[in-house]
C-alpha cells in the first residue's frame, strides 16, 4: 500500500487549469471471475480447488486536445473454497500521462502493483507453483521528437523494483515455502530512430541497455546486457499488417553466492520478435514469434522463446469464439546454468453479449510444464466470467 497513498498527489496534474474545457470519464469495474482448475499450482502433488477472483476497479480520465491522464485504483480479490492460504487482496494503483506538441511527446506512467508470484511467471520465474506475493514499483518517462515528415527519434527509460513477500507463514502448510524468489531492480534505456519509407513501411533502428540486480541473505548477482536491432513494419492491406525486430545482444553476468566461488560469464546471442495480424468483420487472426532476455526473480536472466497464436470469429451479434495457444522456452542467458523449462498452454473461449452491456464468457485452459530435472505436470482449469462493460460517467469541465 506504499504508494497508493501518493497517488492523491498527482490530482493536481489533473486538475491543472487549461485554456480549454476537459472531458473527463469516471468508470467502475468488477467482473467477477469463478474457476475450478484440477492443479492449482502446476505441481506433481496436484491441489485442485475452486475459486472467485474479482479486480474492483476505479478510474478518472482527463483528456484534452493535445493531452491524456489517467488515475486507476484497484484490489484484486482472491478466494478458494479449500486453500484458504491462497486467499488474498492485493492492491495496485497506477498513473498514466501523455503530453504532444505539434513535433514532441512526452509521458510518464506510474505502476505499483501486489501479485501472486504465480500469476506473473510467464514474464519472471517460469515458477508457476510459487505461492509468495511479489510487490513491483515501477517508473517510465519517454519521450519522442518528430525531426521530419519522415523520421521520428525517441528514448524511453524505465526503473523497476521487485521485493518477495513470503506467505507460507505455516511450516506445515501443504502449500510449501517460497523462500527461493529474491529481491531484485531493474533499470533500462531505450533509444530508437525510424523512418517512413513509403505508406506501408516503416523501418529503423533500436538500442536497448539494461542492467539487473537481485541480492538475498544467499546471492548477490548483476547482470549488464546491451542490444542493437532493426525494426520494421509493413501494412500488407487495410487489414492486414507484419512487423518484425531482428539483432544481437550482449550480456555480463556477474554471480555472488554467499558460500562458493564468484563466477562471470559474458555471451552473445540473438533477439528477434516478427509478428503478424489481420483482421475482418468476421475474423482476427494474429501470430508471433520472439527470443528476448528476462529478469527473474529467481536471481539471473533468463532467454525466453516464445510463439504465440490467436483467432477470435464472431458467429452472430451476441455469440463471439476464440482460441489461443502459446508455447515458452526458458532458460539461462548465461552458460552458468543449464536448466530449462518447457511451458505451454491453450484456451477455448464464447463470448455471448446478454444485453448492450453485459456478456457472459465461459473458457478452458490447459496448462502444461515440462523441466530438465524431471517435473512434468499440467493442468485444467475452466472459467465463467461476468463481464460489465459500464460506459462511466462523462462531463467537462
Amino acid at each position: 500500500m506504499s504508494m497508493i497513498k501518493y497517488i492523491p498527489l498527482l490530482l493536481p496534474m489533473l486538475l491543472s487549469n487549461t485554456a480549454s474545457a476537459a472531458e473527463w470519464v469516471f468508470n467502475a469495474q468488477a467482473d467477477p471471475k469463478f474457476k475450478y482448475d484440477d492443479n492449482e499450482l502446476l505441481r506433481e502433488d496436484e491441489l485442485d480447488d475452486f475459486s472467485l477472483n474479482i479486480d474492483p476497479t476505479l478510474s478518472l480520465t482527463r483528456s484534452l486536445e493535445n493531452s491524456t491522464s489517467e488515475i486507476r485504483l484497484g484490489y484484486r480479490i482472491s478466494r478458494y473454497q479449500d486453500l484458504k492460504e491462497l486467499d488474498k487482496e492485493n492492491p495496485f494503483a497506477s498513473f498514466n500521462t501523455t503530453y504532444a506538441t505539434e513535433r514532441s511527446t512526452y509521458g510518464l506512467k506510474l505502476d505499483y502493483a501486489e501479485r501472486e508470484s504465480r500469476d506473473i511467471a510467464e514474464e519472471d520465474t517460469a515458477d508457476f507453483s510459487n505461492i509468495s506475493t511479489t510487490i513491483t514499483k515501477s517508473i517510465s518517462p519517454s519521450f519522442s521528437y518528430r525531426l521530419t515528415e519522415l523520421d521520428t527519434i525517441s528514448t524511453s527509460l524505465s526503473y523497476q523494483t521487485r521485493k518477495q513477500s513470503d506467505d507460507s507463514s505455516n511450516s506445515n502448510s501443504i502449500l510449501g515455502s517460497s523462500s527461493n524468489l529474491t529481491d531484485n531492480e531493474t533499470a533500462s534505456l531505450n533509444l530508437a530512430w525510424q523512418h517512413q519509407y513509403t505508406e506501408r513501411l516503416n523501418g529503423g533502428l533500436s538500442f536497448t541497455y539494461v542492467n539487473y540486480q537481485a541480492e538475498s541473505d544467499s546471492l548477490d548477482n548483476q547482470y549488464d546486457s546491451y542490444s542493437l536491432g532493426l525494426t520494421s513494419e509493413y501494412q500488407l492491406s487495410e487489414l492486414w499488417s507484419v512487423n518484425g525486430l531482428l539483432g544481437a545482444r550482449y550480456l555480463d553476468s556477474e554471480n555472488n553466492p554467499a558460500v562458493g566461488p564468484q563466477t562471470s560469464d559474458q555471451s552473445t546471442g540473438l533477439n528477434y520478435s516478427i509478428s503478424t495480424k489481420r483482421e475482418d468483420e468476421l475474423n482476427s487472426y494474429s501470430i508471433s514469434a520472439s527470443r528476448s532476455l528476462l529478469p527473474s526473480s529467481e536471481g539471473d536472466v533468463n532467454q525466453q522463446d516464445a510463439y504465440t497464436a490467436t483467432y477470435r470469429r464472431n458467429f452472430t451479434e451476441k455469440l463471439t469464439g476464440s482460441f489461443s495457444a502459446s508455447y515458452r522456452l526458458y532458460k539461462s542467458a548465461d552458460d552458468l546454468n543449464s536448466q530449462e523449462t518447457k511451458y505451454w498452454d491453450l484456451s477455448p473461449s464464447l463470448n455471448w453479449k446478454l444485453a448492450q452491456d453485459w456478456s457472459l464468457i465461459f473458457s478452458y485452459k490447459y496448462r502444461s510444464i515440462d523441466e530438465t530435472d524431471g517435473k512434468n505436470v499440467d493442468s485444467n482449469a475452466i472459467f465463467l466470467n461476468i463481464d460489465y462493460n459500464w460506459n462511466g460517467i462523462r462531463f467537462s469541465r
